[in-house]
């Protein structure tokens, strides 16, 4: 995102409160293919809270949040690192075959490629939580990560520039808890949907909802006969009536 890492509210009010309404807990790795995707679960869900000139939390429903944005990075578990890039291995030199006599060395670099896979960037909902109350949210609902490991996200709040205000700054910033990425043989499965997740499915947002706890991925899944833990069953279901219907002032995930 092209906007400043810095923010604007020291020394005021801040008027932008961005926090976590759902973190991830694990996720199977996705690999360097481009057509495998393993999601994120449950998937990330960030709240934003805004305040009045006088410091008081407005209510949300009179909030313009149609230029509200929000990105994600992947950063080590202690919040120090960016891990967003990594290197591909299959674009790494190997060793020369046997039956050549000569040695080469290979000339071409290796590919880096973004770790953090998906739609990384959330445009703004005006959504009913799990308690019926009223509120703008970012939900980053097919989020991938690339290798195993232990993981923290990174979700910046911005608005995007006008001709009036050409910038952008980061307005507020929160981290998720630290989650797990697994290797195929060591994933534990998918866990239950949420009720956060479950509220969003029914207000026609396109997220997966699991049928029980076992866990297949309908959303994540790219191949036609299996799903995300991959075999042929389907024992989740897609709230697809299909499309959300235009949340927060005509803003959606795109």
């Amino acid at each position: 995102m092209p906007f400043s890492t810095c923010s604007r509210h020291q020394g005021r009010v801040q008027k932008y409160m961005l926090e976590m309404a759902q973190h991830p807990i694990r996720a199977r790795m996705c690999g360097f293919g481009e057509k495998d995707r393993r999601p994120l679960d449950p998937p990330p869900v960030v709240r934003l809270r805004v305040r009045d000139d006088d410091g008081e939390f407005m209510h949300n429903e009179d909030v313009e949040t149609w230029k509200f944005v929000v990105s994600a990075t992947l950063w080590a578990p202690t919040s120090d690192h960016d891990r967003s890039i990594v290197i591909n291995p299959n674009t790494l030199p190997g060793p020369a075959p046997m039956y050549q006599s000569t040695s080469v060395i290979s000339l071409s670099e290796p590919v880096k490629v973004r770790n953090l896979v998906g739609t990384t960037v959330s445009n703004a909902y005006l959504l009913k939580d799990e308690n019926d109350d009223l509120n703008i949210f970012f939900i980053f609902h097919d989020l991938s990560v690339r290798t195993e490991g232990q993981f923290r996200i990174k979700f910046q709040f911005a608005v995007i520039p006008s001709e009036d205000d050409p910038r952008a700054f980061v307005e507020s910033v929160t981290w998720s808890s630290v989650f797990e990425v697994y290797s195929a043989k060591t994933f534990p499965g998918m866990t239950d949907s949420t009720e956060l997740s479950k509220a969003f499915a029914t207000q026609g947002i396109k997220i997966t909802i699991r049928k029980n706890s076992r866990g297949r991925s309908y959303q994540g899944r790219f191949d036609d006969n299996q799903d995300d833990d991959g075999d042929n069953d389907d024992d989740d279901y897609d709230n697809d009536a299909g499309h959300a219907s235009p949340p927060a002032s005509g803003s959606g995930i795109r």
